[in-house]
């Protein structure tokens, strides 16, 4: 009768092309060791089955830096939030994450902070937009260490994952949205995006002329504005929107800022009389959905995101068990009769 043997540390150090005494300082905690080669050490011991808790296995500590803007937006502060429930669901993976803000929007200073942040690093969680400075600050970094993309994506810069909502789909359904709202008459419409650069606000923003083009010919998109992601701009670019088109009946904001269009239209009487879809629940948009302000507003999980997105850098060290959450984060609708109860979402 055969009897297979239990494999040994020189099975995994065979597997994973290292020597014998790189896998015995990993698997004892001994550091020492770069961590592409820790990544695979364990890989290889988990795929072997070697006999021994691999979970508890003491290896050095994985650094996450965290780009994102500062948070003064309701989502960018959940996001925040979500980082710090994922610092203390992950801590027995040996793992710190490190928040860093970006002082401005402009790319040489974002590719300056990339490339400032990288030096210390294991890996990195970062929401940004497309500019060729900052594409190739990101690609650079991608090529020492894992690089997820948060909330809009950077194709083409090597990153490992992108981790968030398909933005498409969420442009389609407030599409679909507005001219269901707009009925037969339909109307012009203006898209208010906070940087068409941030490739989830064009993506939003093709997605919704399209549906509207093709399903909706009455609704007319006039324009496409930026707030630029100051939230305070909003009040002014519509005030400026009805100036120019008397005939407006409908904004989708693809960012932030709801309460300063919702200053603009009860200024000028059409807080009831035009169609606003919005993204993210937050206090303000619930209180605009409960008065009639807004109409709808597309909601996704900053709470989700922040964790699946420490999760997917954690797989690529091969530390800890995958939860089976998709990197596609789910999309919710909310209507004035389906609120979830204030403090739930």
């Amino acid at each position: 009768m055969n009897v297979r043997r239990k494999p040994t540390m020189e099975d995994v150090a065979t597997a994973a092309g290292v020597s014998y005494s790189t896998v015995e300082r990993v698997l004892n905690g001994r550091g020492g060791v770069a961590r592409e080669k820790e990544a695979r050490v364990l890989e290889w011991a988990r795929k072997l089955k070697l006999d021994r808790r691999l979970d508890d296995v003491s290896v050095r500590w994985l650094r996450i830096v965290i780009l994102t803007q500062r948070p003064t937006s309701p989502y960018y502060a959940a996001l925040r939030q979500g980082f710090e429930l994922a610092q203390k669901t992950f801590e027995s993976y040996r793992v710190t994450c490190h928040l860093t803000f970006f002082d401005d929007l402009e790319p040489q200073s974002l590719a300056t902070v990339i490339n400032r942040a990288s030096q210390r690093a294991d890996g990195m969680i970062i929401v940004a937009y497309e500019h060729p400075m900052i594409v190739d600050a990101v690609s650079k970094v991608a090529q020492k260490m894992p690089v997820v993309t948060l909330a809009s994506d950077l194709p083409g810069t090597g990153r490992l994952a992108y981790v968030g909502i398909d933005n498409r789909c969420a442009g389609r359904i407030a599409g679909e949205l507005m001219g269901k709202f707009l009925g037969n008459e339909g109307g012009q419409v203006m898209v208010i995006a906070g940087l068409r650069t941030y490739l989830g606000h064009e993506e939003r923003d093709g997605a919704f002329r399209s549906v509207l083009r093709r399903r909706f010919p009455a609704c007319e998109v006039v324009n496409t504005v930026e707030s630029h992601e100051d939230k305070d701009s909003t009040e002014r670019l519509v005030r400026d929107a009805f100036r120019r088109y008397a005939a407006l009946r409908g904004i989708y904001n693809i960012s932030v800022g709801d309460d300063g269009i919702a200053r603009a239209l009860r200024a000028l009487g059409h807080e009831h009389s035009t169609i606003l879809i919005g993204h993210e629940l937050t206090d303000i948009s619930r209180t605009l959905l409960v008065e009639g302000v807004m109409d709808a507003v597309l909601d996704q999980s900053p709470f989700v995101e922040a964790v699946r997105a420490v999760e997917a850098i954690l797989g690529h060290y091969h530390r800890g068990t995958a939860s089976g959450l998709p990197l596609q984060t789910p999309l919710s609708i909310y209507l004035q009769e389906n609120l979830p109860p204030a403090g739930q979402r």
